[in-house]
C-alpha cells in the first residue's frame, strides 16, 4: 500500500481535483484506491458521494471512527466508515464536526502524530494507494498524514500565494519526515504559461525546486471543464463528457506518473 498526502497550505489551489482526479485515474486502471478525506470542509466526500449542497456524510465519518479511537478506546473501527464509490474506488468521508476536533486529537493521544498510523492499520492489505486530501492548513490532521505518507504531493498555484503556502508545507514536510526526505513533488495546477512573471523572490524558490527536480514535468493547464464537472457531479477522468480536456489529459499523464514511479511494493 502507497500512502500519499495531497497537500498545500494555501486553498484554492486544486488539492481537492488532483485528489479525485488521481483517485479516479488509478481506480480506472484496476488498482483498490481509498481517498481519505481529511478536511473538515468535506469536498471530496460531497463530491464522490453525490452530496447536494446543505448536507453532510451520514454518519459514520472518519471523525466517528477517531472519536471513537481516542474517546472509547476502540480499534478495527475504521473500516466501517468507508464508503465505496465503485468497485475499485472507496472514501473515508470527513465531517464538518472534525474541525472541533483538532484539539482533542492532541490532547488525548499519547502520540499525537501516530493517531492515523494506528487507525489505518487494519487497512494495509486492502488497498494499493491511500490518497489523503488534507485541508488547507498546517494542523494535527496534516502533520499526522505526512507521518504516514510514503510520498507527499503538493499541488500549487504558479504564483506568490500559493509558492508561498508551498514553502511552509515543505517545511514541516521536513521537519515531520527528517531532512533527508525527498519523496516530495510539486503540481503546479490551473496554470497558464502567458501569466507566469511573478516576483524575483517567488522565482527563486520555483529555481530551486525545479533545479531539485521537485517540479513535476507537466503541468495541469486552467481549464473551465473542470468546474463544469464538479457542478454536474461527474468524474472528469471517466466521463465521456470531457474527454478532450486538457485537464483531465493532464491528471492522466499524473496517474501515469503515480503508477510508474509509486507503485506499490
Amino acid at each position: 500500500m502507497q500512502c500519499i498526502s495531497v497537500v498545500n497550505a494555501k486553498g484554492g489551489v486544486a488539492k481537492t481535483t488532483t485528489a479525485l482526479c488521481l483517485a479516479s485515474y488509478l481506480a480506472s486502471q484496476g488498482k483498490r484506491v481509498l481517498v481519505v478525506d481529511l478536511d473538515p470542509q468535506a469536498n471530496a466526500s460531497k463530491t464522490l458521494l453525490q452530496i447536494p449542497v446543505g448536507f453532510d456524510a451520514q454518519p459514520p465519518t472518519l471523525f466517528d471512527a477517531l472519536y471513537s479511537y481516542l474517546m472509547e478506546s476502540r480499534k478495527n473501527i475504521v473500516q466501517s466508515a468507508i464508503k465505496e464509490v465503485s468497485d475499485h474506488l472507496h472514501i473515508l468521508p470527513a465531517s464538518p464536526r472534525m474541525e472541533a476536533f483538532k484539539d482533542v486529537v492532541k490532547s488525548q493521544a499519547r502520540r499525537p502524530l501516530e493517531v492515523l498510523k494506528q487507525l489505518f492499520k487494519p487497512l494495509a492489505s486492502k488497498y494499493d494507494y491511500v490518497l489523503i486530501d488534507c485541508p488547507a492548513d498546517l494542523s494535527i490532521y496534516v502533520e499526522n498524514a505526512l507521518e504516514i505518507s510514503d510520498h507527499v504531493l503538493c499541488p500549487s498555484t504558479y504564483d506568490m500565494y500559493g509558492l508561498d503556502g508551498l514553502s511552509k508545507v515543505i517545511s514541516v514536510i521536513l521537519d515531520i519526515k527528517g531532512e533527508d526526505f525527498q519523496d516530495f513533488s510539486v503540481l503546479y495546477t490551473q496554470y497558464n504559461p502567458r501569466a507566469t512573471r511573478i516576483n524575483e523572490d517567488i522565482g527563486l524558490l520555483a529555481k530551486e525546486l525545479r533545479e531539485a527536480e521537485k517540479e513535476l514535468p507537466f503541468h495541469i493547464p486552467i481549464d473551465q471543464n473542470v468546474k463544469n464537472a464538479q457542478a454536474k457531479f461527474e468524474d472528469l477522468i471517466q466521463s465521456k463528457s470531457f474527454r478532450h480536456s486538457r485537464a483531465r489529459q493532464a491528471y492522466s499523464q499524473l496517474g501515469e506518473y503515480v503508477l510508474q514511479e509509486w507503485s506499490p511494493s
